[in-house]
């Protein structure tokens, strides 16, 4: 039996930092070897209200269409009674974060590959309207093929 980290891709895609500024952007991930990936974002404090956007392209860093994902939402804070349960899941192409609602929570995003525009298989998160935005981005990719590595 292989171990998780044998079984998935995990890539760092935001390192651990205030990403303030007007845009913050995660590292493009090629989806074209994936049936889906998974982006954990855990945020500290926010300032602002946010927009998240997971956009597809050609090539590595190409954002050229917005595509639609599912997210949830933990539901406290971290720490808190009740961080290790989400919200149900909903769909967005846009999700605007609220300070309020989603600092110091974790927030989990996912696509599947097969949900992309066609040609387009390399997919770039990206945070928007930001004043403040301390997280970090975790994405873990299911491969097609079974693999150890």
């Amino acid at each position: 039996m292989s171990r998780f980290s044998e079984r998935f891709t995990i890539v760092n895609g935001l390192k651990p930092a205030d990403g303030g500024g007007a845009v913050a952007t995660v590292d493009s991930i090629n989806m074209g070897k994936l049936k889906r990936a998974t982006f954990i974002i855990s945020f500290g404090a926010i300032t602002g209200n946010a927009a998240l956007t997971l956009k597809s392209g050609a090539s590595d860093g190409t954002q050229t269409t917005s595509e639609t994902f599912r997210y949830r939402l933990a539901d406290a804070d971290q720490g808190g009674a009740g961080a290790d349960g989400y919200a149900a899941w909903s769909t967005s192409s846009s999700l605007t974060m609220t300070g309020t609602t989603y600092d110091n929570r974790i927030t989990i995003v996912e696509i599947d590959s097969d949900e992309l525009t066609a040609g387009q298989p390399f997919v770039t998160m990206e945070f928007s309207n930001i004043t403040a935005l301390n997280a970090c981005v975790v994405i873990i990719g299911e491969p097609k093929e079974e693999a150890h590595d």
